[in-house]
């Protein structure tokens, strides 16, 4: 399977504290990817390092088999979009505003919005139901639709891979399966390719075609989520007994039922 990206023994050294070391990451074209592990284990940092907001101390992290830093702001950003934890917005903006900003690196530094551009608001408003919401100011929306206009900004970009930081932390149930059934459908539909930092594995494996599994800055295990999360990965890496318990149609879920001492 083709890769879209592909990072190699990467060390990334914050504050001259070593976050992330000797991590290997593939996140395959066309799939979407969960990256999975303790609080505090560098899954953030390695998203960060992937999308050049972090500097890299070591290794290589190649985009479509090229490497990262060999791609101008534009062209990368024309490629790669990502959605950190908690973005923040100007009070006023409203929620066409906000996707609009997904078009500047297609404009000159001065230039105005094209047709093309106004065509790509439309396409990345209506992918992501928010057409009637388009002129509502961003700060009166709910959480679940707000983090849809966030990626609704990401699509207008129009690039081949989606990174998401955490994008369901702080919403109830509800709006968090609604993000997560919407990037299904994106993947489904479009073919694009999406990684994510989860928290809830459940959700990694009802939703994910690829895991990887982080512990300590370092990679633990990836592949398939149904084969890579299991009780014994919970007791290892998250020191959880769980149990298995199958829903009415088929589905596996793992249910959390006690802690292992330190």
């Amino acid at each position: 399977m083709e890769n879209m990206i592909e990072v190699r023994d990467l060390k990334v050294t914050l504050a001259e504290k070593t976050i992330v070391q000797h991590m290997d990451l593939d996140i395959p074209k066309g799939r979407i990817t969960a990256i999975i592990g303790p609080n505090g284990c560098g899954k953030s940092t390695t998203l960060k390092a992937v999308c050049r907001i972090n500097p890299v101390s070591d290794g290589r992290i190649l985009l479509l088999g090229k490497n990262i830093w060999d791609y101008s702001y534009k062209e990368f950003a024309r490629k790669l979009a990502i959605l950190t934890q908690s973005p923040q917005a100007p009070a006023d903006l409203t929620v066409r505003d906000l996707v609009s900003m997904g078009r500047f690196p297609y404009r000159s530094f001065f230039g105005k919005a094209t047709k093309e551009d106004q065509d790509c608001i439309d396409w990345a408003l209506e992918e992501t139901s928010l057409v009637s919401y388009q002129h509502r100011i961003l700060q009166t929306l709910s959480g679940g639709e707000r983090q849809r206009a966030w990626i609704a900004m990401a699509l207008a970009q129009k690039p081949q891979v989606l990174l998401l930081d955490e994008p369901t932390t702080y919403l109830d149930i509800c709006h968090q399966l609604e993000v997560m059934k919407l990037l299904e459908r994106l993947n489904q539909e479009l073919g694009l390719t999406v990684a994510l930092v989860l928290h809830d594995l459940n959700q990694a494996v009802q939703f994910a075609h690829h895991v990887v599994v982080m512990k300590k800055g370092s990679l633990v295990t990836s592949g398939n989520p149904a084969d890579v999360i299991t009780v014994d990965l919970l007791k290892e890496v998250f020191r959880v007994k769980a149990e298995d318990v199958f829903t009415s149609a088929g589905v596996r879920t793992l249910v959390p039922m006690d802690l292992y001492e330190k």
